[in-house]
């Protein structure tokens, strides 16, 4: 084995052990998306219907986010090995993030043919929070990323193999049911492609006519998924469009303007224009410093405490070999570029920014560039007289960054983010299968994070729960509420429910104001109080 597949084997192997370490307790707790993938692979396992009895649906209604249905799917001889278990929903996620690092390994490999930037590709994909934080969760971006991913791959390789054109456009279709995003960015990266590659492609029409036919073939149900209203509901959710701020703030700017008596307050203070403005600050946050290195996702499940989607020590090579990339003409380069540049685009429609968990597909970009940038550097001729000075220097740097982000990761964000986490559920639903036999019914609070974990926890079986199930109408964010079924119940307590016999409440201290005792309490790390198992005796003795 020479010294290049050394390498990438070590670079393997630390890839599985960053991503199984500790996964069943890190993250501390199972997020309620992960609990609804897992439940509804269950569902669809068991039953092949999802939780509400749809058989083998195209989009899974879940929480009213109707989430896109290929990662479930994927999921699934996950759940049929290791069960309805924590580990079975991470480890699909684990399983992607490998096989993006060596799909990112043979893409440099492609474009650039040096070792160096291949292995250090991998290695940056490998070690990277952008890749870390979300490859040990469940989350639909692992596999819509490597889709894409392979699809580009697919694509360069095709020029040798004119086949390979027919599997890179079934990849990218595929993608398109992975995650909502891969619906804006497919189209837009492979229109680049075409044009970039127009001259290559010529000769290739018989083998590009039978791509695209697979593709539209395999897109006809998304068509019928883009008819449907259910498709729009979470889009109508989150999208800039659906912003009340920024109509309130069009109508303040033009009360302002009559005040001073302008005779065109629409001219400057318009939707189209402000959307536009909206859409350019959420662009280049994606693109921030405070993104890329300090604190990443606005959203805490997303980011690890002190840390941004990569590491500070990688910003000299991040600017050089963006330099390198621009001063430098290449298809290959032009491919990088239009990528980078394409990525930000679905996340920059919604509200909610910067967004890690919506251009995840840069990751891929990211650590290329990175690792040119490294190269570039080491092979500039300026520097030929200190390169072991600059590979130590590199080395201990990346190190430590690597050792500070794993430290904040295992050690600090776990009793910070415990909460967001939905941590201690797994603890409690235990206690509830334990008690509930002395109940005519279990109540939950609407702070004890819903229907989801009893089902998940106690792996409730799909063919009792498809009968009762029950969605309520979608709150402001896009959601939806499940009120109960069997002897559970879930939503806020009832006035007096202290006086009511033969139940069992779940909730938290702020449910239970004037408690003196509990049956059980569920602890967070920090050791505050997280969950609280209370009932008529325990309510009532002093």
């Amino acid at each position: 084995m020479n010294k290049k597949k050394v390498l990438f084997v070590l670079i393997l192997i630390l890839s599985v052990f960053l991503r199984f370490y500790k996964i069943s307790t890190v993250p501390t707790g199972l997020y309620s998306d992960e609990a609804a993938y897992g439940y509804n692979a269950y569902s669809i396992l068991l039953t092949g219907k999802d939780e509400y009895g749809t058989h083998f649906p195209l989009a899974f209604k879940s929480f009213g986010d109707y989430k896109t249905p290929l990662y479930i799917y994927f999921m699934v001889p996950f759940v049929r090995v290791f069960g309805l278990t924590i580990e079975a929903v991470r480890y699909s996620s684990v399983f992607l993030g490998l096989a993006l690092i060596v799909i990112v390994y043979l893409l440099s490999g492609r474009m650039f043919q040096r070792s160096s930037v291949s292995l250090l590709s991998a290695f940056f994909v490998s070690v990277f929070p952008f890749g870390l934080q979300f490859n040990r969760m469940a989350h639909e971006n692992n596999l819509s990323v490597v889709l894409l991913s392979l699809g580009v791959l697919l694509f360069l390789y095709s020029f040798e193999y004119k086949k390979l054109i027919i599997l890179s456009f079934i990849a990218f279709a595929m993608s398109m049911y992975a995650y909502h995003d891969t619906r804006v960015i497919v189209p837009c990266l492979l229109a680049s492609l075409l044009i970039i590659f127009r001259s290559q492609l010529y000769d290739m029409k018989k083998q590009i006519g039978v791509a695209v036919v697979s593709g539209i073939i395999l897109l006809l149900p998304f068509v019928d998924i883009v008819r449907s209203p259910d498709f729009w509901s979470r889009p109508s959710f989150t999208a800039v469009t659906t912003d009340a701020g920024i109509r309130n703030e069009i109508n303040q700017e033009r009360g302002e303007d009559k005040l001073y008596g302008f005779l065109l307050p629409a001219f400057f203070h318009n939707k189209p224009l402000s959307y536009a403005f909206t859409f350019l600050d959420n662009y280049f946050k994606h693109f921030s410093a405070d993104f890329f290195f300090f604190r990443g996702d606005t959203v805490t499940i997303y980011r690890t405490l002190g840390n941004g989607v990569l590491y500070i020590a990688v910003l000299p090579f991040l600017v050089f070999g963006a330099y390198f990339l621009v001063r430098k003409k290449s298809v290959y380069n032009q491919v990088i570029i239009a990528w980078m540049i394409i990525s930000p685009i679905p996340a920059a429609l919604t509200r909610f920014v910067p967004s890690a968990s919506r251009t995840l597909s840069l990751l891929p970009i990211l650590s290329i560039i990175v690792a040119i940038g490294i190269v570039s550097l080491i092979d500039n001729k300026k520097y030929s007289n200190i390169n072991r000075v600059i590979y130590l220097l590199i080395t201990v740097v990346i190190s430590f960054n690597v050792a500070y982000y794993l430290h904040m990761y295992y050690f600090n964000s776990p009793v910070r983010y415990a909460k967001d986490w939905h941590f201690g559920m797994q603890t409690v639903i235990n206690e509830v299968v334990n008690l509930q036999s002395k109940y005519k019914q279990v109540w939950f609070s609407r702070n004890a994070w819903g229907y989801i974990y009893p089902l998940f926890y106690m792996k409730y079986p799909p063919s009792e729960y498809q009968k009762e199930a029950k969605l309520s109408n979608l709150n402001e964010y896009g959601f939806g509420w499940v009120d109960g079924f069997g002897k559970y119940k879930f939503g806020d307590f009832p006035p007096k429910f202290e006086n009511m016999r033969d139940t069992l409440f779940v909730g938290t201290p702020n449910d239970f104001p004037k408690l003196n005792n509990a049956i059980y309490t569920e602890y967070y790390p920090d050791k505050s109080k997280a969950f609280i198992l209370a009932d008529y005796d325990s309510l009532h003795t002093k």
